[in-house]
């Protein structure tokens, strides 16, 4: 490799070197300013092949050539913007945007010397922003390869995750490595680890090979531990979840399923798995998802394990498709099948019988004496009862009168009432503290949502619930509103909260998603930790 451009060098007249940000096999990566702009920080990508020939260095220009414009076509807002391309001095130059902010591994380095990870509800959220930018690139066939927390940076100015550093021109150098077209540069792209073992082994990298290194990430940020520490040398098997003891099932399932070692186990694309995530949210709220079902069983079934579970990988690569539960042959009859439904929809109209049976009964209305006029009387309008409307269900909700209420830390609060169709109780919970872990029931057949200081849920799992626990990432007055499900004319309910004294450890917004201190061979700040690395290697 060439030794490096000094620092202050100005190349194509315009970007002056002001940093080396990282080194690898195949080059480096510079800070610059565009001194045609203002002098506007960029990234400078130095791609240096070795000298084998004329004819070698004529086709790493055309592939490098062709991959830049893979990336000028490449436009997402989490992908820094390309802008130019050229060569200098025998050396072949990427200039794309530069996106301030600190990459996830040195994020994870610092929070590891604080004794502290990624909390669950931080990695779900870390997932459902990497999606899109893997859904947006694997659309226009372009395959990362080498995702990991290096590569990811927490861009500063809005907190979300900016991918970096594509394989793509490495992975076509090395595609001629292969050939013996280009001399001994490296190997195959991707990371041990992180990369699968079919793009380890061949060099073959898919859409759902991006995933598997995806998940590998999302497990390393939540462990704060090397992956080869998290793999059984005896089995070759994953074991990352003896480091997660609280970890909710349905998210290790999803996880499990994007590291499979074989590829057609795996979800087969970004879209799949963010569907997953959300059927989760649907299933956890209250709401029926067979998608959700399907795919988790789909992940249980024989062969689409991780390594050491008895698969290996296949010769080709197929679209995979989760299985479908079959139906028993006594429910393929409609007249069984209506009348089940019959009696479903018969149960709410029992149990309100039953709740309102020892009400007073009110003796009806005598009917209007007759006129002398001989014109027909105008009908009576219905009697409305106090806190009734007659606007049908589907009306815009009516609020009740809202209560403010402050939870002692340790107490029980408790709050009755009845609500009509379409009314909401609204109870403004004051004064909450951050990292106050809250709990809320109601019964009576009603639903609550839970939502936070900024007007929002407080997470996936807070609306059209019956209960809700959780640790308060803000501090401020959260609200809990209760509310009839649809069909349901009327009810009486219960409300209960609790609060506990604000937590001093890490945040965590649920605390099954909490990262509790176990016993481990090693603690927690090993050598196999991820060290700090410099953004936009």
């Amino acid at each position: 490799m060439q030794p490096p451009i000094p620092l202050g060098t100005m190349l194509q007249k315009r970007y002056r070197v002001t940093k080396i940000l990282g080194q690898g096999g195949f080059g480096r990566t510079y800070l610059a300013q565009d001194t045609a702009c203002f002098d506007e920080l960029c990234v400078l990508k130095e791609f240096t092949p070795n000298e084998r020939g004329r004819d070698s260095l004529r086709k790493a220009r055309e592939l490098f050539k062709r991959e830049a414009e893979a990336l000028y076509a490449i436009n997402h807002p989490q992908i820094p913007r390309f802008r130019a391309n050229f060569e200098e001095a025998k050396r072949l130059f990427l200039i794309q945007e530069y996106a301030e902010g600190k990459t996830y591994a040195k994020i994870l380095g610092e929070r590891i010397r604080e004794s502290r990870t990624f909390t669950e509800q931080e990695a779900i959220t870390f997932l459902q922003n990497m999606l899109p930018v893997l859904e947006n690139i694997h659309a226009q066939g372009i395959i990362h390869r080498d995702i990991s927390p290096d590569n990811i940076i927490c861009r500063e100015s809005d907190q979300l995750p900016v991918l970096i550093d594509f394989g793509v021109v490495k992975a076509g150098v090395t595609n001629l490595e292969a050939e013996g077209e280009v001399g001994e540069q490296g190997t195959t792209v991707g990371k041990a680890g992180y990369a699968p073992n079919e793009q380890l082994q061949t060099g073959e990298a898919y859409a759902n090979s991006d995933l598997y290194a995806l998940a590998v990430t999302t497990v390393v940020m939540m462990t704060g531990r090397k992956p080869e520490s998290l793999i059984d040398k005896s089995s070759m098997s994953w074991k990352w979840q003896q480091w997660l003891p609280t970890i909710s099932p349905w998210f290790a399932k999803v996880l499990m399923r994007m590291m499979s070692y074989r590829p057609a186990a795996r979800y087969q694309s970004a879209k799949e798995v963010a569907q997953a995530l959300r059927s989760v949210a649907e299933l956890v709220s209250g709401g029926d998802s067979p998608e959700l079902i399907a795919a988790l069983d789909a992940s249980d079934s024989p062969g689409s394990g991780t390594t050491g579970s008895g698969g290996s990988a296949p010769n080709r690569y197929t679209t995979y498709s989760p299985k479908r539960r079959q139906r028993s042959p006594i429910l393929n009859s409609p007249w069984i099948l209506a009348g089940a439904g019959g009696l479903v929809a018969l149960i709410p109209f029992v149990l309100l019988k039953m709740m309102f049976s020892d009400a007073p009964s009110i003796p009806p209305k005598p009917p209007n004496p007759p006129i002398a006029s001989g014109k027909t009387p105008a009908p009576d309008k219905p009697a409305v009862s106090p806190g009734q409307t007659n606007a049908p269900i589907s009306a815009a909700p009516q609020v009740l009168a809202a209560e403010q209420v402050t939870i002692t830390p340790g107490q029980l609060l408790t709050r009755q009432g009845t609500l009509q169709a379409n009314q909401v109780m609204v109870y403004r919970l004051a004064g909450l503290q951050q990292n106050q872990t809250l709990t809320a029931n109601v019964n009576g057949g009603v639903k609550m949502s839970i939502v936070a200081p900024n007007g929002q849920p407080v997470d996936f799992r807070a609306t059209d619930v019956v209960d809700w626990n959780g640790t308060l990432l803000v501090a401020g007055d959260y609200t809990v509103k209760v509310t009839l499900p649809d069909g349901i004319p009327a009810g009486a309910y219960n409300l209960i909260l609790n609060a506990a004294p604000p937590s001093s450890g890490a945040i965590s917004p649920n605390p099954a998603a909490t990262i509790s201190p176990v016993a481990a061979p090693t603690p927690l700040v090993p050598s196999n930790t991820i060290p700090p690395s410099n953004p936009n290697k």
